[in-house]
């Protein structure tokens, strides 16, 4: 009995401190904090003008027992909502990007089609370019007849009959037209290269990266597995 009785304060006198401890933490806390100005608080709750400080909350002995972080200063804020807007950009530009290379791969089985639909398109582009050029030296050859036409009635201090007149105006218009076409037609050519240009070096971007995860796809296939 005596035996019984000494092993339980022994367990007793183990578990005290570890009580102590447990309890202490449980126990009243102190909250500290300094303020905007750089004066400090000490209280059971934390004063209200530490709204936007760091909060430490101790125990009564004066440990630490967590640490509250200040909120975010509107600065921050807006800092951290442009990084998010910055990488949900990056994010949907990789979606993006990942569709357009689905697309590519689907629309050309080699460079050699890239190419080919390229000088097509250019070629048929060229086809109206040619019949506007055409149109173009025709209606500049009926202007030169025409202000011939004019000077000639215009002779002797006469004035060019208003009909010939009227008609140098519109051809004139005409010319104007056509060679905006044409000017059109040249910007439309050049943006096809462009475009081309483009995809042409997306492709092989492509390809080599298939071919360099290839060798790498096939050696991780291959290697035995150890048991």
């Amino acid at each position: 009995m005596l035996r019984k009785n000494l092993i339980c304060l022994l367990a007793l006198g183990f578990l005290l401190p570890a009580i102590g401890t447990h309890a202490a933490d449980k126990g009243p806390t102190i909250k500290k904090c300094k303020d905007a100005v750089g004066q400090w608080h000490y209280g059971d709750t934390a004063a209200q003008e530490c709204a936007k400080s760091k909060i430490t909350v101790m125990t009564d002995a004066g440990t630490t027992k967590k640490v509250i972080a200040a909120p975010p200063t509107e600065q921050e804020l807006k800092e951290r909502e442009a990084r998010k807007e910055v990488e949900e950009a990056e994010q949907q530009r990789s979606v993006d990007q990942a569709k357009k290379d689905v697309l590519l791969l689907s629309t050309y089985g080699g460079e050699d089609d890239i190419t080919y639909i390229r000088d097509r398109k250019i070629a048929q582009i060229e086809t109206s370019i040619k019949a506007s050029e055409e149109t173009l030296k025709n209606l500049r050859a009926a202007l030169a007849r025409m202000e011939a036409q004019a000077a000639d009635e215009g002779k002797g201090g006469k004035a060019a009959d208003p009909s010939t007149v009227k008609n140098i105006e519109q051809t004139k218009k005409q010319i104007a037209r056509h060679e905006d076409v044409v000017a059109e037609k040249r910007k439309e050519q050049e943006a096809l290269r462009k475009q081309y240009a483009d995809e042409m070096e997306r492709y092989r971007e492509i390809k080599k990266n298939q071919a360099i995860k290839a060798p790498a796809t096939a050696k991780n296939r291959e290697a035995p597995t150890l048991k």
